[in-house]
C-alpha cells in the first residue's frame, strides 16, 4: 500500500477544511469516539472488534434545516471472536475515510447573547470513501481472516445512515451505523481463503464545534 498517497490526501483535505471553515456559512467540527466492528464471513458473528475514530469535519448550511457535510477520518474496524472461545483471532484494519452527508435538523435552541440559533437532534445519512491503510493480525497463528489479509480490497464504499445530540452549541454526541457496498475480499480474488467477506461497523462519536 502507497502511504505517501494517502499522506498527501491528508493535506489536501485538511487544506480544503480550513479553507471551508474561513466562509461564514461553514462550520468546523472535530470529531472523536469509538468503532464496534464485525466482518461476515470470518468464523465469529458480533460486534466486538472495538476501535478508534478520530478526525475533522466541514458543513454547508442548505436551506431550512438542512446542511451538507464532508469529513475527513482515520477509522479503525476489523474482527474479533468473543474472547472465551477458541481460536482466538483480532484482526485490525486501519482505514482513511471521507464521509459525504446530508443532515436535517430539529428542536431549535434560540441563541442568547447576539449568538446565532442552534439545533438538539440531528438526523444524517450518506455515502463514505474508505482507503485500507494497513493492517494487523494481534495472534498471527493463522485463524480468522488471517489468510486473506494479502488479498484484500483496498477501497471500501459505505453506505451510512446516523442521528446526533447536541448538549450545547459547541458540543454533541453521535450514533452511526455503517455497511459496506462493496467486498472486502472474494474468493475469486485471492486464493488463500475460502469465504467472501463483508463489513459493516457502528460509530459512537463526541464532536466539538470549533
Amino acid at each position: 500500500m502507497n502511504r505517501y498517497k494517502s499522506y498527501t490526501t491528508i493535506f489536501l483535505l485538511l487544506g480544503a477544511l480550513t479553507t471551508a471553515y474561513a466562509q461564514p456559512r461553514f462550520s468546523a467540527r472535530a470529531i472523536a469516539g469509538l468503532t464496534a466492528a464485525q466482518i461476515d464471513g470470518d468464523i465469529s458473528a458480533g460486534y466486538h472488534k472495538v476501535g478508534v475514530q478520530a478526525g475533522l469535519g466541514v458543513s454547508a448550511r442548505l436551506k431550512g434545516k438542512q446542511a451538507a457535510s464532508v469529513e475527513f477520518l482515520f477509522t479503525q474496524r476489523g474482527c474479533r471472536n468473543q474472547p472465551q472461545y477458541y481460536p482466538l483471532f483480532s484482526t485490525t484494519l486501519n482505514y482513511v475515510e471521507v464521509p459525504f452527508q446530508w443532515h436535517y435538523s430539529d428542536w431549535l435552541m434560540e441563541g442568547k447573547n447576539g449568538k446565532s440559533d442552534w439545533y438538539r437532534v440531528t438526523f444524517n445519512t450518506g455515502l463514505a470513501y474508505g482507503r485500507l491503510i494497513s493492517y494487523k493480525d494481534k495472534f498471527n497463528d493463522g485463524f480468522g481472516i488471517n489468510a486473506a489479509l494479502e488479498d484484500l480490497n483496498e477501497n471500501s464504499a459505505t453506505l451510512l445512515l446516523g442521528a446526533s445530540f447536541n448538549v450545547t452549541r459547541h458540543l454533541g454526541w453521535s450514533f452511526r451505523y455503517n455497511r459496506a457496498l462493496n467486498f472486502l475480499y472474494r474468493p475469486g480474488e485471492g486464493k488463500n481463503y475460502r469465504n467472501s467477506l463483508y463489513e459493516h461497523f457502528l460509530a459512537f462519536q463526541l464532536h466539538y464545534r470549533l
